[in-house]
């Protein structure tokens, strides 16, 4: 075991797994594709340099469709520049154990985890170097330190290979438990639950629109309904304070006008319906963070942190596990890092990709509220509808997003009387069902979207 000057504390490493591991493949190199494929391991995971162009050797061979041994290993060494002497290989095959494929697997395992703790060494050294040397900013610096630990943790999550039967069971668990076609969380609007069948686990939702078309306003009746049914929500508001929402939560529950609740002017009635529905407001499980700056990693933090501690808790009130169920982000370009400062793009195309990464590794819905850019007005045709194409700063947020919908208000633009107050949804992607449109009632002095029956519109 090799040891490093600092303290002389031993590197993360395994010598004769890996050892084990390449002999017992350089005698049956069938084993490969069962024992090693899937797992995520590469050459650069093996701390031996000898080891490393051994199974790149072997992969190379794999991949040119012919069956790694060791002749065929030690012919194509010899046609690269190297120092491996090729009495190393046939040790290596000659010492191999005697192994079952759990076994090699295990090793995979084993080989990538001391990698892993490798990489973690060397990210560290280098926040500690970057700390020392003080030529960034501590923002920066935390920044790009957690930036690469999620790209680190992101490896370490590799699928094992799943049957059809154990899928398919699971799935057929969960289209019989559906109710009313819906397989996910119902987002409180039946017309939009038939477009979408509910907010997936893992999906990222984009809710987007021109500023004061009511995109938070649409969020806050949608998160209500959401923990209405039980459900645990948390929201992260960067633009708005935590009382302004709660504010708007009141106003849409209790049909209080929210003018009245601003100025403390409640009509009589208002303080009644206050006082009868105040309470069930209060045991609401929404769970609000108001900070102004935001990375992806403190969102991550933040969430799995609260994940963690409703799984502590027991809740009586729920048939499954209690755990955070559905996040709101209002509004994904507020989301800050110091990576590309010069290239908002490619800012904006990082923040969108990870908040599909989190979802996913999560497995929960994550509804991103996004800007549109002001070519809606500026559109020859006039037809301020909005197009996957005005979503603001990047392409990447529709490339990477599971359903992408608008609201629209058309009376914004050109009020007509017939259409006050009229909002459109308009879902122009899905992964999972139907694209359309979906009309609501913007009730402003609530704050409140209300369904409009299916036979009153067009």
């Amino acid at each position: 075991m090799e040891t490093i000057p600092n303290g002389g504390k031993v590197t993360p490493q395994n010598l004769d797994i890996e050892a084990a591991l390449l002999g017992c493949l350089l005698n049956n190199g069938q084993l490969y594709p069962e024992a090693v494929e899937g797992t995520g391991l590469s050459e650069k995971d093996f701390y031996d340099p000898r080891h490393s162009l051994i199974f790149k050797t072997i992969c190379d061979i794999y991949e040119e469709k012919r069956m790694p041994d060791i002749l065929t290993v030690i012919d194509k060494i010899r046609q690269t520049p190297s120092e491996l002497e090729e009495s190393y290989v046939f040790e290596l095959a000659n010492k191999a154990p005697v192994i079952s494929y759990e076994s090699l697997q295990e090793y995979c395992d084993t080989i990538i985890e001391k990698s892993l703790l490798r990489q973690m060494i060397s990210i560290c050294g280098e926040i500690a170097d970057a700390s020392y040397s003080q030529k960034d900013s501590f923002d920066d610096i935390v920044d790009h330190a957690t930036t690469k630990l999620i790209d680190l943790s992101n490896k370490r999550q590799v699928k094992d290979v799943k049957p059809l039967s154990e899928l398919a069971q699971k799935e057929l668990e969960q289209i019989m438990k559906a109710k009313g076609g819906i397989t996910g969380i119902s987002s409180g609007y039946d017309q939009l639950d038939k477009l979408s069948s509910g907010l997936k686990p893992g999906d990222m939702v984009i809710l987007a629109g021109r500023p004061s078309m009511g995109k938070t306003s649409l969020a806050m009746n949608m998160a209500l309904e959401i923990a209405k049914s039980g459900l645990n929500v948390l929201f992260f508001s960067l633009e708005m304070p935590s009382s302004q929402l709660v504010k708007k939560l009141i106003s849409i529950e209790c049909s209080i006008d929210s003018n009245h609740i601003l100025n403390g002017s409640l009509e009589s009635d208002e303080k009644t319906r206050l006082v009868n529905i105040g309470a069930s407001i209060c045991e609401l499980p929404i769970y609000f963070d108001e900070s102004s700056y935001l990375t992806i990693a403190d969102i991550r933090s933040k969430a799995k942190k609260l994940d963690d501690t409703l799984r502590k808790k027991t809740n009586t009130k729920r048939t499954t596990p209690n755990r955070l169920d559905c996040i709101f982000i209002d509004y994904l370009q507020l989301i800050s890092t110091t990576l590309f400062k010069e290239d908002r793009v490619r800012q904006v195309e990082y923040v969108s990709k990870n908040i599909k990464l989190f979802a996913k590794d999560l497995g929960i819905p994550i509804i991103a509220l996004a800007q549109l850019n002001r070519r809606i007005e500026e559109r020859a045709s006039k037809n301020t509808v909005p197009l996957l194409s005005d979503l603001k700063d990047s392409g990447s947020i529709e490339q990477d997003a599971d359903m992408v919908m608008f609201i629209h208000r058309p009376d914004f633009y050109k009020p007509v009387e017939e259409r006050k107050n009229e909002a459109e949804i308009w879902v122009q992607k899905n992964r999972h069902g139907q694209t359309g449109v979906v009309k609501l009632r913007f009730v402003p002095r609530y704050t409140r979207f209300s369904p409009i029956d299916p036979s009153e519109q067009d």
